[in-house]
């Protein structure tokens, strides 16, 4: 009697298995671009490949230390000639209503202009899933005659308040009047948290 019973639940078990697109798991995935891993060729351009690392990127392509600055780490990093680009999370999987944000959490910057160059100030934006935006000003010392190996990137680190990002942009400016840097923006070692929510 038992076995008759069970028999009609198991019909309908069988009868209606899940569709894989009516999964979905939350994951976070945390990432250091050091670009390192990307290919680089004389003369470019050599624009990053997207998506990398979980963004797809715009302006910015892959450059290699010429002497100047030395990048973080390795030997290459990323730059946004003429001082403005953009990063802007992807979406991995079309088929998916899962939603996609990203938390960027540090990197290593620096202002390329040559010597001597004025204080330079960096203007970012960010673009949160609600649309809200965030705005944050950092600045790259100015550069004078010095030994060669005086030249290094700084590093910055974001609050809680970077998270939850759907874009993040740059310009440069000189600090001291708004004009124009004639140079670029370098990143490396970019640090961030890609998050997929059902």
């Amino acid at each position: 009697m038992k076995f008759i019973t069970l028999l009609p639940l198991l019909s309908v078990a069988f009868a209606s298995p899940l569709d894989e697109r009516d999964y979905c798991r939350p994951s976070r995935k945390t990432y250091v671009a050091k670009y390192d891993d990307l290919p680089f060729v004389e003369p470019g351009p050599n624009p990053i490949p997207n998506p990398y690392n979980g963004l797809t990127y715009t302006t910015f392509q892959v450059d290699q230390y010429d002497g100047f600055i030395p990048p973080t780490s390795g030997n290459q990093w990323t730059m946004a000639f003429g001082g403005s680009g953009n990063i802007s999370v992807t979406w991995l999987n079309i088929r998916s209503p899962a939603k996609e944000t990203y938390a960027l959490e540090s990197f290593s910057f620096a202002c390329v202009s040559g010597v001597p160059q004025p204080e330079c100030a960096i203007s970012m934006w960010g673009f949160k899933s609600s649309g809200k935006p965030i705005k944050r000003v950092i600045k790259f010392p100015a550069l004078g005659p010095a030994p060669i190996d005086a030249y290094v990137m700084n590093r910055t680190t974001f609050g809680r308040e970077w998270s939850d990002l759907k874009s993040v942009g740059f310009s440069i400016a000189r600090a001291d009047n708004g004009g124009d840097m004639f140079g670029g923006l370098a990143l490396d070692d970019v640090k961030y948290t890609v998050k997929k929510s059902c």
